[in-house]
């Protein structure tokens, strides 16, 4: 008597490397128990006087490199306003998952390679990599591989 196996797709046996390339999966936050908003406001110390919350639901915006023109939630461009108005020294003092959280809401969530994340936090890739592509999801950020897109 045979016993059927297991199929596992190809995604699951792909590791991610320094040049794979990672965003926030909002999905994620919707299917916790964490709530963004309060996140951002209670355990990353922004103060209200941040205006995150502009009552507005969607924000066109232009790509400047491709001219490309999209519709964003109004909560995620106010984050990405925040973030990017950040002194430079800003995420060398916060722990690395923070730092590429804040990274990544800057940079509007647009995926970056660990690489990328890397310099941008100021510490070393591999670090970065083992730190982000573990088996646990900090935060949200997540690969993404060539078949999911």
């Amino acid at each position: 008597m045979s016993r059927p196996r297991p199929k596992l797709k190809v995604l699951d046996l792909k590791r991610p490397t320094l040049d794979t390339r990672f965003h926030i999966d909002y999905t994620w936050w919707e299917e916790s128990n964490l709530d963004l908003k309060t996140y951002l406001y209670s355990r990353l110390g922004i103060g209200e006087d941040a205006a995150l919350d502009m009552g507005v639901e969607q924000v066109d915006l232009v790509d400047p490199e491709t001219g490309e023109v999209r519709r964003v939630d109004g909560f995620q461009y106010a984050l990405q306003a925040y973030f990017s108005q950040m002194p430079d020294d800003f995420v060398t003092h916060a722990s690395l998952v923070d730092a590429v959280f804040y990274v990544l809401l800057a940079n509007a969530n647009k995926p970056m390679t660990a690489r990328e994340l890397a310099e941008a936090v100021g510490r070393d890739p591999d670090v970065v990599l083992k730190t982000i592509a573990g088996g646990r999801v900090y935060q949200g950020i997540k690969p993404i591989f060539e078949e999911e897109e």
